[in-house]
């Protein structure tokens, strides 16, 4: 059975990779808990961003999916 803490990208925990992203860019401190405001905000980001990969069928769409999404949604 395959471990997912052993996964080169990380744990798939939404949680934590949302806890950790926020303490990256400064919104809260190490070891502090998310807001459920900031975990709902997270969530609703995430359905936006699926929502516009679901556009993609890979064999006739020049790119994938990630490069769309940061061209949506990158300053």
């Amino acid at each position: 059975m395959e471990n997912e803490d052993d996964d080169p990208v990380g744990p798939r925990d939404p949680l934590a990779r949302f806890t950790a992203l926020a303490v990256e860019v400064g919104l809260i401190a190490p070891g502090e808990m998310l807001q459920p405001e900031a975990v709902d905000f997270a969530h609703r980001l995430v359905e936006l961003c699926a929502c516009i990969a679901d556009q993609y069928d890979s064999a006739a769409m020049d790119g994938n999916a990630g490069e769309h999404i940061r061209a949506e949604l990158q300053h």
